[in-house]
């Protein structure tokens, strides 16, 4: 089997990848806050590439709020390895649209 699994997997790891990589820039000027990790999945469709759903809680302008966001892997074990280095609790930095604050992201870089 190759290393990225089926061409589907690789297609779609490829797609969210650049989705990814346009919302990092596209969110540059958002605030950012710090984050509490309070849980995650990873989810492993039957089409497409596993991903990581990272969900959290922050304090914004409206008063404490929950978002979360998906981030894509090549291959379960790697979101699940991933996945592992995240303690509840854990403090992050995610971007908030100053127009939207229930509008979040999360970018590793951001750390």
């Amino acid at each position: 089997m190759p290393a990225l699994g089926s061409p589907d997997r690789a297609l779609m790891y490829l797609i969210k990848s650049v989705v990814r990589i346009f919302h990092y820039y596209k969110t540059s000027s958002w605030e950012q806050t710090t984050a509490l990790v309070t849980g995650h999945i990873v989810l492993d469709p039957f089409f497409g590439c596993p991903s990581l759903k990272l969900f959290y809680k922050y304090d914004s302008n409206e008063g404490p709020a929950k978002g979360w966001d998906l981030i894509p892997f090549q291959s379960r074990p790697h979101a699940k390895y991933y996945a592992e280095s995240f303690s509840h609790n854990m403090p992050r930095t995610i971007r908030v649209n100053p127009n939207n604050p229930w509008e979040t992201q999360f970018f590793e870089r951001d750390q």
